[in-house]
């Protein structure tokens, strides 16, 4: 499997997949197609060296890699968490994690308005729908996450996936994420914003939080290849 690299905070050891199967127009993921290729193995061998509570498969997308992610899960001791655009979950594969033992998954809803998820990420939304509905019916825990863009994926968004959610099951986690500008199609949004959406999707769900409220710097990033052997 190909990692771009890994992150180190007080408390987590976050691995940046390489490759992604969408587009979207705010991707943060840095696309110069650096990467080292490397077992499961030695990245679990690796790994255990850190001093960290817990470790976040993000990306990119890690979902491109299932039989090697699922046996990484399945040598890592330490608490991990899987961050998905869902579109590659299906039953088989969150049977597959379930057997692992994987802790958690986060799985990022772009858009609920399907025209507007295509232009996002150049991809329909309706894998990531029904992914959403067979975690429900899941034995892992998982959350659904949506970045608020201004003038983009804002209120009335937000308002939809909202519904969308409760209509599975109202105690659904929801995170609201703050647009961090990348590039131009909006602007940073302010936190009466972020606060005002998590207010609009609390009218539907239970549990809605911001990133506002969670946040975890890095401390040091670096390349693959300088921690391996």
């Amino acid at each position: 499997m190909k990692v771009s690299y890994i992150s180190l905070s007080e408390h987590r050891c976050t691995i940046q997949f390489y490759g992604c199967n969408f587009r979207c127009k705010a991707c943060f993921a840095p696309n110069n197609g650096a990467y080292t290729e490397v077992t499961p193995e030695q990245l679990a061998a690796r790994l255990k060296q850190f001093d960290v509570a817990e470790v976040m498969l993000a990306g990119g997308e890690p979902t491109l890699y299932k039989k090697e992610l699922l046996t990484f899960i399945k040598l890592c001791d330490t608490r991990t968490i899987l961050s998905t655009n869902g579109f590659l979950l299906d039953s088989e594969f969150i049977r597959g994690m379930e057997y692992a033992n994987l802790d958690e998954v986060h799985i990022d809803l772009k858009a609920y308005s399907h025209e507007l998820h295509v232009r996002y990420t150049g991809h329909t939304n309706q894998r990531v729908l029904a992914a959403i509905k067979l975690l429900n019916t899941s034995e892992l825990r998982f959350e659904v996450a949506t970045v608020f863009i201004p003038d983009f994926i804002d209120n009335n968004e937000i308002e939809r996936i909202a519904k969308f959610l409760s209509g599975i099951d109202d105690t659904i986690k929801y995170r609201i994420i703050r647009y961090v500008p990348v590039d131009r199609i909006s602007r940073r949004p302010t936190e009466e914003e972020i606060n005002g959406a998590v207010a609009i999707a609390g009218k539907n769900l239970c549990h809605v939080i911001s990133s506002l409220e969670v946040r975890s710097h890095p401390l040091k990033s670096m390349r693959l290849y300088t921690i391996l052997p």
